[in-house]
């Protein structure tokens, strides 16, 4: 059974008063879009699970709400209409338009759109500051028009009034879309990497990371052997089959203790890493994200090649936006490289499963706690099961779950350059996502990605929240694990 379905029946058998929108009951016609359990949903393909469990059903957010589930977009698309969404030409044209395929395929995957405002409701900055950012929608139909060699409207300009830096790159546009359309890298992206052809991007704010990246190989303008300072006291090799790829946030800028963790608790249970040292450099997500594609290419190029001079068959990782640009965008633009990449948390599952270690019941670990999906590791990579299993295993700690989690996790706002480039928007979603941990009544919030460490923790403090520290399940990990099975 569909929701539509239970709609129907409960207006057929319960309230004929009930009110919501459906026209054609199979996924096209984007007419029954609702919030099911605070996710955004076609109402007739969303199913209803047998369970005891019961769902909640609400309107589109933002939206004003006409009665029950029935939303009014008119200002919406009233605001739509103003960026211009129909193809413009230097004058008159004659029929029959001659279209090459190779012409139109760029433009073919923006297309499917059935405007059911799915992406919109579930943007967290739009949720946030919709005067000032428009939306997914709007800049899938601005890129779809941007590409369309017909078209001789100033799209780019449009998409930077409206917003273009303004989006976190979380994917939950892309993860509620009915039609599957990458928003997040085939739009937003995309017109960000056309904006700087232009030179009209990025932002101001971006220019002195996308410098740093270029010339030191990090993002905050530090020397690139400091990079490896934190491993003076470990004897690590260059080369070998599995490399620690630690990345610039943990190695330099958001606490050192986490890649030194790593290396002692697998130490301990008999993995020798190798690791690059100086000579690791940036992934080039950052540049990825502002528009930077060129020197983003270049980067990932030389990196891939790196990792194959040192022999190497799987990389670790453990910051959720290096793990997302090895195990995801390098295999998109690059194809495959013939190199397995994995999450610090995956293979500290498989050894917890291998029973290489246990852990211990300390009394200070007697506490709820909950966990944050950062956007580039869950929606971005797919790894959602492995950190949740290691923290549910610890003795004593209790995982209270968001509202918002796993999938339809809530981003913490701090990515896609806008904690550079829009400090006051980062902000605001932030508080948003604190605003969910607030009511669970949890000691602290526990992630694996240094960004939304660093950010929850900045957004706890805008918030006047009574939240702990936010900490990195590696030093949770690192400080309860012994070595030995269980009996």
């Amino acid at each position: 059974m569909r929701v539509l379905d239970a709609l129907h029946h409960i207006h057929d058998n319960i309230d004929g008063s009930l009110s919501y929108r459906w026209i054609c009951r199979a996924g096209q016609c984007g007419s029954c879009s609702i919030l099911v359990n605070g996710k955004a949903v076609l109402a007739c393909q969303e199913e209803v699970k047998e369970t005891d469990e019961a769902i909640t059903l609400d309107p589109l957010p933002i939206f004003p709400v006409i009665k029950d589930l029935v939303i009014d977009p008119g200002e919406a698309y009233d605001k739509l209409m103003k960026c211009e969404p129909y193809l413009k030409r230097e004058g008159k044209y004659e029929r029959p338009d001659v279209l090459k395929t190779e012409d139109i395929a760029d433009v073919k995957k923006f297309r499917e759109c059935i405007e059911c405002w799915c992406c919109v409701s579930a943007c967290p900055v739009v949720n946030q500051v919709w005067d000032d950012y428009f939306g997914p929608m709007v800049m899938r139909k601005l890129c779809e028009l941007k590409v369309d060699l017909r078209d001789v409207g100033e799209r780019v300009d449009t998409a930077l009034n409206e917003g273009l830096y303004h989006c976190t790159t979380c994917r939950n546009c892309w993860e509620v879309c009915p039609q599957d359309i990458e928003i997040p890298e085939k739009a937003i992206e995309h017109m960000r990497a056309l904006a700087v052809d232009e030179g009209k991007g990025p932002l101001d704010s971006h220019n002195s990371l996308v410098q740093s990246i270029k010339n030191y190989r990090n993002p905050w303008i530090m020397p690139r052997a400091r990079r490896a300072k934190w491993a003076k006291e470990f004897d690590l090799k260059d080369k070998g089959e599995l490399m620690f790829y630690a990345g610039c946030s943990p190695s330099l800028l958001f606490g050192e203790r986490v890649p030194s963790n790593i290396i002692k608790i697998l130490k301990r249970i008999g993995i020798e890493p190798a690791y690059l040292g100086k000579d690791e450099g940036c992934c080039g997500s950052p540049l990825l994200k502002v528009g930077e594609r060129k020197a983003y290419d270049a980067i990932a190029k030389a990196n891939i090649a790196q990792m194959k001079a040192a022999g190497v068959k799987t990389i670790m990782t453990t910051c959720a936006g290096c793990h997302k640009s090895w195990a995801v965008d390098y295999k998109e633009f690059f194809g495959d490289y013939g190199i397995e990449v994995r999450h610090v948390t995956e293979i500290l599952l498989d050894a917890y499963k291998k029973g290489l270690f246990k852990f211990k019941d300390l009394p200070k670990n007697h506490i709820r706690v909950s966990y944050h999906d950062p956007c580039h590791l869950g929606r971005g990579s797919g790894v959602y099961d492995a950190p949740r299993e290691l923290i549910k295993a610890i003795p004593g700690l209790e995982l209270i779950e968001t509202e918002r989690n796993r999938e339809n996790s809530h981003c913490c706002g701090s990515g896609g350059g806008v904690k550079t480039g829009r400090p006051e928007v980062a902000i605001k979603v932030g508080q948003e996502r604190i605003r969910m941990f607030d009511k669970l009544d949890v000691e602290y919030v526990i992630t694996c990605c240094p960004w939304c460490e660093q950010h929850i923790d900045d957004s706890i403090a805008a918030s006047g929240s009574c939240l702990g520290r936010t900490k990195d399940l590696i030093e949770i990990i690192e400080e309860t694990m012994e070595i030995g099975r269980d009996e």
